[in-house]
């Protein structure tokens, strides 16, 4: 399996090396065919390193392997039951770098989703400095 995919690819690809369907996966899991759907599609993620070890095991993989081969399965923000912003930020880093370090995107993508990051960046400490001189 390729190690740059993101984790839903990972769901994804094991799912259909296993020939299950995204229903079989969800029953095999104690989940809802909803849940996988989401997993799959990168908008939710387990949140307990209980539920990665449920997944894990019913696709017959380590949850290791559902992380990139993380030795610690707490750096992943996905296992967390929280979902704060350092947790959001953490998850979108980490598409990010599977994006930039992909072939899906042709160079010019890359340089305006660069170009798009370090524009928020710095729009948003400006408006930190702005509200910060008007409480001052």
């Amino acid at each position: 399996m390729n190690e740059r995919l993101t984790f839903g690819e990972r769901v994804r690809e094991l799912r259909k090396d296993k020939h299950l369907s995204q229903n079989a996966l969800a029953k095999k899991a104690g989940v809802s065919p909803r849940t996988i759907f989401g997993y799959e599609a990168g908008t939710t993620y387990p949140r307990t390193e209980n539920m990665l070890n449920r997944l894990a095991d019913a696709l017959g993989v380590c949850s290791e392997a559902l992380v990139d081969g993380a030795s610690s399965l707490d750096s992943f923000a996905f296992i967390r039951a929280d979902h704060t912003h350092e947790t959001q930020a953490r998850l979108l880093t980490q598409q990010a770098v599977s994006l930039m370090s992909s072939d899906y995107l042709s160079d010019e993508q890359k340089d305006a989703m660069a170009q798009a990051i370090m524009d928020a960046y710095w729009e948003s400490r400006r408006k930190s400095r702005e509200k910060n001189d008007t409480t001052t």
